[in-house]
This record gives C-alpha cells, structure tokens and sequence, in this order.
C-alpha cells in the first residue's frame, strides 16, 4: 500500500465533488420530483373520506359506550365467598405438613413402623 500526501488525497477528494456536481441533477428538479411535493397535491382529495371516515367510526364508538346492555345485572359476590385467582398456586407437594401442629412427645419412627 501506498502513502499518499495530504495535497494529493485533497485533489483527489476535490475531483470527485466537481463530477458529483456535474452529475448533479438542480436543486429545482429535485423539488419538483419529490414524493412529498406529489403527494401534497393529492392529499387534499384524501382528505374529506379521512374525515367522514373517522367521524363515522367515533359515533359509533359513542354509540356503543352509551348502549344499555341487554344482560341481566351483574350480582356482587359476598367478599368471604371470594378467592384469589392464584391460591391453586399456593397448594404445593407437602404442603400438609404445613398445615398441621406437630406432636412433640412422638417421634418420626412411630409413623414409618407398621403397628400390628
């Protein structure tokens, strides 16, 4: 690989914007082309079906907030007869031992000996 000076590498960068600008199309021609400019000009045809559309969608939004329903009332269930959706998750393997007092006067081989 080469070096090549600073002047040298600045020419060459200057050669290459002078034919970017030659090949350059005018500042006016690119406005001219520009998809915003195009759609700006159709826009406004647009614009009346936009808005009876959303006006047709939010009185029918209002509509159906303001409806009755036509279900029968709901009842309030009694707060003792309520249980929390996630108490299945409380219920583990071994979760019985938990669940009751130990006696303090047996021992574990009491359990485990068959009685005859």
């Amino acid at each position: 690989m080469t070096r090549i000076d600073e002047h040298e590498l600045r020419r060459r960068f200057a050669q290459l914007r002078d034919a970017d600008q030659t090949h350059a199309p005018g500042f006016a021609l690119v406005c001219q082309r520009s998809p915003a400019r195009r759609d700006a000009q159709v826009r406004p045809s647009m614009r009346p079906l936009a808005i009876g559309a959303v006006a047709v969608i939010a009185i029918i939004a209002i509509w159906l907030v303001r409806a009755p329903a036509n279900s029968a009332p709901m009842t309030t269930p009694l707060i003792s007869t309520w249980r929390a959706p996630t108490d299945g998750l409380l219920q583990t393997h071994g979760s019985e031992v938990l669940s009751t007092i130990p006696d303090l006067g047996a021992s574990m081989l009491d359990h485990m000996l068959p009685t005859s």
